[in-house]
């Protein structure tokens, strides 16, 4: 028998050396501790942004932010940010928990299923980033246009 003949699997089993199954075990609880760590900067968001409406209407500032409108838009931007940073943690976690287990039960299926988890929260972070670019852009030309606007009068 070739000594490879011992490595070979069947479908839902997976042969990974003892490196390789420390280094995908290690880096599944560091992304676990990552992920926990958003979910809680997501709920400090949105509380920060909570207290920041309370802040707004206190008071001698009520009269000053109605007349901007930053009252009510205030929380439904922190509720946006918060959530926005809430699923690239949600994701990390899923592929996580899912590589923790395939690795420990030397799994195949479960070990492919978390790299798709994987797949997903770098998709995310791709059309994330290239929207805030976008919104960068339209920010910069914006500015652009508002200071030569200036400059002429």
């Amino acid at each position: 028998m070739k000594p490879e003949a011992h490595y070979n699997t069947g479908p839902n089993e997976l042969y990974l050396d003892v490196r390789l199954l420390q280094n995908l075990s290690g880096t599944a609880k560091w992304g676990k501790v990552l992920a926990v760590l958003g979910f809680i900067l997501s709920g400090f968001i949105l509380v920060f942004g909570l207290f920041m409406q309370q802040m707004l209407q206190s008071p001698g500032r009520a009269e000053r932010v109605a007349d901007v409108g930053l009252s009510g838009f205030t929380i439904v931007v922190y509720a946006f940010v918060a959530l926005v940073y809430f699923f690239p943690s949600l994701y990390l976690y899923n592929f996580a928990s899912g590589m923790q287990q395939g690795v420990q039960e030397r799994s195949r299926q479960k070990v492919g299923k978390a790299i798709g988890k994987l797949r997903v929260l770098f998709k995310f972070l791709v059309i994330m980033l290239l929207l805030f670019l976008v919104l960068f852009a339209i920010s910069l030309v914006m500015l652009g246009t508002g200071l030569s606007d200036f400059s002429l009068q």
